[in-house]
């Protein structure tokens, strides 16, 4: 999405941050840490899916494979 908004190409957005030593890193969480998080979120919306998963990681700053 940021290439798109910077209007590059995503290679060349990739190579600009490899040239300037910048990486797109996964958040250091422990498994349990990860666990009780997502527990909490699942008791307060069990309908909800990976995606709805995804977003509420994002929105509390964390990447996670």
């Amino acid at each position: 999405e940021l290439a798109r908004v910077l209007g590059v190409h995503r290679n060349t957005l990739r190579r600009y941050m490899k040239n300037y030593g910048l990486e797109r890193k996964y958040t250091d969480i422990t498994d349990p840490d990860l666990d009780h998080l997502l527990a909490e979120f699942k008791k307060r919306r069990p309908e909800s899916g990976v995606r709805y998963i995804i977003g509420f990681l994002r929105m509390h700053g964390l990447r996670v494979q």
